[in-house]
């Protein structure tokens, strides 16, 4: 069989829903990153527990930060004044604007809103908080104080950067830092979670976080247009690490199921994957993957993407 045929046996078993999981370096305890990349509401917690090999990662989510901020804040740690003082010069005037709306609200209490008692599922409060987070630079110093000390490769931690990739800068600023502490490029891997738009909107509006509209379709918009310019002309230097997308929609998904008949919680029994690169090696055929991922794009992602594909 010759290497046409066999990558194209690998991808179409790929595609079978069989169990599988996606694993990185064979589970090697250091040294691993993942960029997991996809839109708001694509659901790449779900997939990580389900679909990947992520354990042993360190998960960097700003969600995650942003929710221990309000819990600082009840804490009394820390005010949208003392940050604002501190970090206005970082935030743009328009952005500023919009916290200032937000903040200088009264509730129906006739209590002044706070990081703590902000409510998430109004969208405007979200995006309020978001450019705060921005502001502050959190994203960096908590990359900073994880990798601090680390001089030995085999204590550099697994870490898994839950990113929109929105923009490209999401995975380019980073990566040098990376490269810096001793992570080699070819343990630096890419993850995305592509959702059909129409399941994610639905997702958002069931989230404890609700991202605005207009915002979740930027990061739908983003996100593939960075992926696939990523992945049909070049990946960032300090990146050979390997590439997958996964389709990551409800029919898509088998799970293993109880004597009743009831789902089991856990990894999944079967989903759809498709592998674009491997870790250290060149991109695959493109007539391998190629024309499977822009259906796959085509059929899921906001309408506008695939007039901007080539």
């Amino acid at each position: 069989m010759n290497l046409i045929k066999k990558l194209i046996m690998e991808v179409i078993n790929e595609e079978q829903l069989d169990e599988k999981l996606i694993t990185y370096n064979n589970r090697k305890p250091y040294g691993q990153v993942v960029f997991l990349a996809g839109g708001a509401g694509s659901g790449k917690g779900f997939a990580g527990s389900h679909f990947l090999d992520s354990a042993g990662f360190k998960v960097r989510d700003v969600d995650e930060m942003k929710l221990q901020l309000k819990k600082l804040n009840r804490l009394g740690k820390i005010d949208v004044e003392t940050i604002i003082r501190k970090f206005g010069k970082n935030i743009k005037p328009k952005d500023m604007e919009l916290i200032t709306k937000v903040f200088g609200l009264e509730t129906k209490k006739g209590k002044k809103l706070t990081l703590g008692t902000m409510n998430l599922r109004n969208p405007d409060h979200v995006s309020a908080l978001h450019y705060l987070v921005k502001g502050m630079g959190i994203k960096d110093n908590s990359l900073m104080y994880l990798l601090q000390g680390k001089n030995n490769p085999e204590t550099l931690p697994n870490i898994m950067f839950d990113i929109t990739a929105k923009d490209l800068s999401d995975i380019t600023d980073v990566i040098p830092q990376l490269v810096k502490a001793g992570y080699d490029a070819k343990n630096i891997h890419l993850t995305w979670i592509l959702t059909n738009f129409v399941t994610a909107m639905k997702n958002n509006k069931n989230r404890s976080r609700m991202v605005p509209e207009d915002t979740l379709l930027k990061t739908h918009e983003g996100a593939a247009n960075t992926v696939w310019s990523l992945v049909t002309r070049a990946l960032p230097k300090g990146m050979d690490g390997r590439v997958d997308v996964v389709l990551n929609n409800p029919q898509h998904t088998v799970f293993y199921q109880d004597a009743d008949g009831n789902n089991v919680k856990g990894v999944a029994k079967g989903f759809l994957s498709l592998p674009v690169k491997k870790a250290g090696g060149s991109i695959l055929p493109e007539k391998v993957w190629k024309n499977k991922l822009f259906d796959w794009v085509k059929d899921n992602a906001p309408d506008d993407i695939t007039a901007n594909m080539e």
